[in-house]
């Protein structure tokens, strides 16, 4: 068994917490459970072990193997996993246009479950999500999602038709404060902030006078926070 490589048919996530959310998420998919014989003895290690047992798991220990696998350091758990497909429902989506970090991308998925966003649409973004990186940075959210892949927005929409699109541009007439969603809509969030100014007619942009210098993930949170607002009100 050798690092990951997008080739492959499998998968890993590194490190006990994010094993953990893929023991309960998708348990069926797992192939093996590497354990370090350093792992501390805690209340983390005991409910790991308890789910492999309900799960009819027998967790392999086997340092020498999470060091070859490992991209960290101090990486006691490894969950090896088959690659799995779950498109993203019918419904609302959060869109992802152009995405090309994984770091980025694994903290907007850790964003969106946040504010109940599972959904998720990646439109022109090179970037394998089930790479170990993404699924990290995530914390493991990434296994609460439901994740599709399209190469342009056409292509989306052929899939899912009659959508209202929420685009999140650098400049608009149209603040966050004005939305007003209408299902099944698309909160469309760009890496590169600029990246759907294309779209600045129907665009929303945040009022702040230093949205150049916000963060990507502090965007999609303040973004994501206000969507999820709304459907509380609703």
């Amino acid at each position: 068994m050798n690092r990951y490589q997008e080739t492959d048919r499998t998968s890993y996530s590194l490190g006990m917490s994010l094993t953990i959310e893929l023991l309960k998420q998708h348990p069926e998919k797992i192939r093996n459970i590497l354990l370090s014989k350093k792992a501390v003895k805690n209340s983390q290690l005991d409910l790991l072990l308890d789910l492999c047992r309900n799960n009819g798991i027998t967790p392999v220990y086997d340092d020498q193997l999470i060091e070859k696998l490992s991209v960290k350091e101090n990486c006691y758990c490894i969950g090896v996993f088959e690659k799995y497909s779950e498109e993203a429902r019918e419904g609302n989506h959060l869109v992802l246009y152009g995405f090309n970090d994984f770091g980025e991308l694994g903290t907007v998925f850790r964003t969106a479950v946040s504010f109940d966003f599972k959904d998720i649409i990646l439109i022109s973004s090179d970037l394998d999500h089930f790479d170990p990186r993404c699924i990290r940075a995530s914390m493991g959210s990434f296994f609460h999602c439901r994740i599709s892949s399209y190469p342009d927005l056409s292509a989306y929409l052929k899939d899912y038709p009659s959508r209202h699109l929420f685009p999140f541009v650098s400049e608009s007439d149209k603040e966050l404060s004005d939305l007003v969603l209408k299902e099944p809509y698309s909160l469309m969030i760009s890496q590169d902030y600029c990246g759907l100014d294309d779209r600045k007619e129907d665009g929303y942009y945040i009022d702040h006078k230093k949205q150049k210098e916000i963060s990507l993930s502090v965007r999609s949170s303040i973004i994501l926070a206000h969507a999820y607002y709304l459907n509380l009100k609703r």
